[in-house]
């Protein structure tokens, strides 16, 4: 198995400019490779720019060199910042010749993942939890986020897999969005059974559990079983690094928050 990551820099930046002070892609990719060995795995990583890290890849768009993002917004306020994907997985499918499992940069390996290798299916995707569709963020973008989040997925090596990249890299091209163009070639018109596979244009798609294999809810309290957790966003960037005082915080304050909030709420509306 090939764990394929990629990042630009070591550093993150928010929407205004301004950089995680305690955030790292090298602290994140780092522990992966580290995961990865431990249990057997390839870890294989391309720098897109200045990483400091992996083999060399160079990504052409200057805006995405100089700015960390693409200039065509697919959505006013929202920037691609990850065209990059199916060319990427393209050549560590064609270099390994291997079952590949793509990671985002703020994406740490956490456990054994053995379990998903399997002949059962060509594509494996990662399901948002469905607690997400209230949000607001999730209601404006709706078109592009769809049911798949884009952070995780598997790549099995067969030319089924190897065609749905050449078909992801082709829309990927024509939407400007690499998770739009995901969700449009692996979702169903309804929101998929957990672990259900469905052939989409002849090529097998099965649904993961982004709660075990894509864990970014973070705000909503730990779950059993975590095996990749994904910092993405700033939601979720300020709960690296995940040591032992974010996972308290995540085991008691968390879980009280969440109860005592709607509480304060309703509160509010008596008063």
């Amino acid at each position: 198995m090939v764990i394929l990551t990629a990042a630009s820099s070591d550093t993150a930046r928010d929407e205004a400019g301004r950089i995680y002070k305690n955030f790292s892609f090298k602290g994140v990719i780092g522990k992966t490779i580290k995961k990865a060995k431990q249990f057997g795995y390839t870890p294989v990583v391309y720098d897109l720019h200045s990483l400091g890290m992996g083999e060399k890849f160079t990504v052409k768009d200057k805006s995405f060199v100089t700015k960390g993002y693409y200039e065509k917004e697919v959505q006013k306020g929202y920037r691609s910042k990850s065209l990059f994907k199916p060319e990427i997985v393209k050549k560590c499918l064609d270099d390994y010749n291997d079952f590949t499992v793509y990671l985002d940069g703020d994406a740490q390996l956490c456990a054994s993942i053995d379990e998903v290798v399997g002949d059962d299916y060509d594509i494996g995707v990662t399901l948002r939890d469905s607690r997400e569709f209230e949000k607001k963020f999730y209601n404006r973008y709706s078109d592009m986020l769809r049911y798949v989040n884009a952070g995780v997925i598997f790549f099995n090596n067969t030319p089924s897999a190897k065609r749905f990249v050449d078909n992801w890299q082709k829309e990927t091209e024509r939407v400007g969005n690499d998770q739009m163009a995901l969700n449009q070639l692996a979702c169903t018109s309804e929101y998929p059974e957990v672990y259900s596979i469905h052939v989409i244009d002849g090529i097998r798609i099965k649904y993961f559990p982004g709660n075990q294999y894509n864990y970014y809810y973070f705000k909503k309290g730990l779950v059993g079983n975590i095996k990749i957790m994904h910092f993405k966003g700033g939601g979720s960037r300020t709960f690296y690094p995940f040591d032992w005082r974010k996972r308290l915080y995540c085991l008691l304050i968390v879980p009280t928050k969440n109860v005592v909030k709607p509480l304060f709420k309703k509160l509010k509306k008596l008063y």
